[in-house]
């Protein structure tokens, strides 16, 4: 929710360089593993733009020394190419080709020599790319139903930002985003014209459903937005909270109201719709104000992405207040009764902004936060399902540029108990900047200990990327939902674990 600094959008903005033929991104992204010494900390990894029909090459050099790669494809005008990569530095190569192309690609440095083949397409299957991407919405993307002066209408907005994502028990995909109607502000900020877009895919991310409103507020001049997904495995309800607005000048860093009614004026509330029929119609908003929000905090909003459920049943949104004294702690609130009522849990830090909560094979749920100051995950544990927690500590692998991030178990949606919530396991995912000051360089880790370790990871968008969501989908592939910058877009990339755990 917080604005990105000027300084921030432009070591962004000139990380990107187009050529006509041939597309090249760079970034010196640090790594927060220790680097290796040989060419185990190279990678040179094959994905498929499905928008633009672009064969990719990431190249990432997590080695000490700087590294000069020489890529041939033969048969194909221009190879060979050479690329130069400083340590802890990236290099995206793209070509423009129809689809079914077929293609071999073969990347020599020091000590590194592989070859990558296949056909450039779609759909992850075997003998194609393993990672595919596509653009979900971007500030050119028509979306229906957007709420205007003169009423309902189709167009664009200025800004596409925030995602959130989670899969329901039929395995249809619900994507959800703010469309910044008239520029790129949050919440509160310029005209306040946020209203909540969302797209469907019932076929595991291949194609997906033209994007539509699921929620606006009455009147242009009130927002919502920061949407976050969360699904009921044992009722298939479907959850999408977000935060709203009444007026302009209403944001997370207003002063306090003093109130938690409903229908206070001078405070953010957190909010949600509900669809039973897996996305396809949604319900009225429900106010939570009453029953979420300490009338001592400041302000309140919703933490974007994902809920969970954990394998008692209950249902977890992670939160974010400002107390009394200004300092902002990010919690959950919590319901045991499948959404009929909701209650807040207690601060797991101070200090922080958006956290996403994960439940470990042991039951215990941890709290991946994002600081306000420190660049590293902070995370804290909870015994008690999310409502209490020790003490946070900061993550000493996952380095963080003050960036929402996600971490989510794996487990596909037909992963369920007796009681129809989800199961338990050590098996954890995690998407976030690998650069510790930029947002940029979006890298998926894995973890098979609880989060104790994340010996795999992979670089799935080299140069600028911000807030980033995941989840598994029904065939065990996975999903990531990430937003480029303020105006870059929305986008989808798929991959497996297998390819994960090779990359």
């Amino acid at each position: 929710m917080t604005s990105m600094p000027v300084s921030t959008f432009l070591r962004r903005a000139l990380s990107v360089v187009v050529a006509l033929v041939l597309s090249i991104v760079t970034a010196t992204a640090l790594t927060p593993f220790p680097a290796s010494a040989d060419a185990s900390g190279i990678s040179a990894t094959v994905g498929f733009d499905c928008t633009d029909s672009r064969l990719q090459l990431i190249l990432d050099n997590r080695t000490t020394a700087t590294k000069t790669f020489t890529i041939t494809w033969p048969g194909r005008t221009g190879s060979p190419w050479t690329r130069t990569v400083a340590s802890g530095g990236n290099t995206l190569l793209y070509w423009t080709v129809p689809a079914g192309t077929p293609y071999t690609l073969r990347t020599v440095t020091d000590g590194f020599d592989t070859t990558r083949s296949g056909t450039a397409r779609c759909g992850l299957a075997a003998g194609t790319p393993q990672l595919n991407s596509a653009a979900l919405l971007r500030t050119s993307t028509v979306i229906t139903g957007l709420n205007g002066p003169g009423g309902l209408y189709n167009g664009t907005a200025k800004s596409v930002r925030i995602p959130g994502m989670a899969v329901t028990g039929n395995g249809t995909i619900i994507a959800v985003a703010d469309a910044r109607v008239d520029g790129s502000y949050d919440l509160g900020g310029g005209t306040n014209n946020i209203q909540i877009a969302m797209t469907r895919s019932t076929d595991n991310g291949l194609t997906w459903q033209p994007p539509r409103v699921i929620h606006h507020p009455a009147t242009t001049s009130e927002g919502a937005g920061d949407p976050s997904v969360l699904v009921d495995r044992s009722t298939g309800a479907v959850y999408v909270f977000y935060t709203y607005s009444p007026r302009p000048g209403i944001s997370f860093w207003s002063a306090a109201s003093g109130s938690n009614a409903a229908n206070d004026p001078a405070s953010l509330h957190i909010q949600y719709v509900k669809s039973t029929d897996h996305g396809l119609t949604w319900s009225a908003p429900v106010e939570l104000n009453p029953s979420v929000k300490d009338p001592g905090w400041r302000q309140l909003f919703a933490s974007s992405g994902h809920g969970i459920q954990t394998s008692t049943g209950r249902l977890v949104q992670p939160i974010v207040y400002r107390d009394a004294a200004g300092t902002s702690h990010a919690a959950n609130i919590y319901s045991d009764d499948h959404g009929q009522t909701w209650q807040r849990g207690s601060s797991a830090s101070g200090g922080v902004n958006e956290s996403k909560a994960v439940e470990r094979s042991t039951g215990a749920v941890t709290q991946n936060m994002r600081h306000n100051s420190i660049r590293a995950r902070h995370l804290a544990t909870s015994t008690d399902g999310g409502r209490t927690f020790g003490a946070a500590t900061a993550s000493p692998v996952l380095s963080d540029p003050l960036c929402n991030a996600d971490e989510t178990s794996y487990l596909t949606p037909a992963q369920r108990g007796a009681n129809g919530a989800p199961l338990r396991t050590a098996t954890a995912l995690y998407s976030g900047n690998a650069h510790p000051t930029a947002r940029s360089d979006l890298t998926v880790r894995l973890s098979t200990d609880d989060g104790a370790s994340w010996p795999a990871r992979a670089l799935i968008k080299p140069g600028a990327a911000g807030y980033s969501t995941m989840a598994v989908l029904s065939n065990g592939q996975i999903g990531a939902l990430y937003e480029i910058g303020d105006t870059g877009g929305i986008v989808f990339a798929r991959f497996t674990l297998d390819w994960l755990r090779t990359a």
